[in-house]
């Protein structure tokens, strides 16, 4: 079912297809959810000054 790069790819991070899947699912809805953070910061720099890197990092520092 999964290439020999995607076995790999799963026994390096020691999850299942399914737990990736999710893993990854939830990293891409917390970047989702920082747009609009980052549109507001771009046009009003003093709101959500920190908002995207903590969270960034935070998803950085769970892996």
């Amino acid at each position: 079912m999964f290439s020999k790069e995607c076995r790999e790819h799963l026994n390096e991070v020691e999850e299942t297809g399914l737990e990736h899947m999710l893993s990854a699912l939830k990293v891409a809805i917390k970047l989702q959810l920082l747009v609009p953070a980052l549109i507001i910061h771009s046009i009003a720099p003093r709101f959500f000054t920190r908002t995207a890197s903590d969270t960034m990092r935070n998803i950085l520092n769970n892996r």
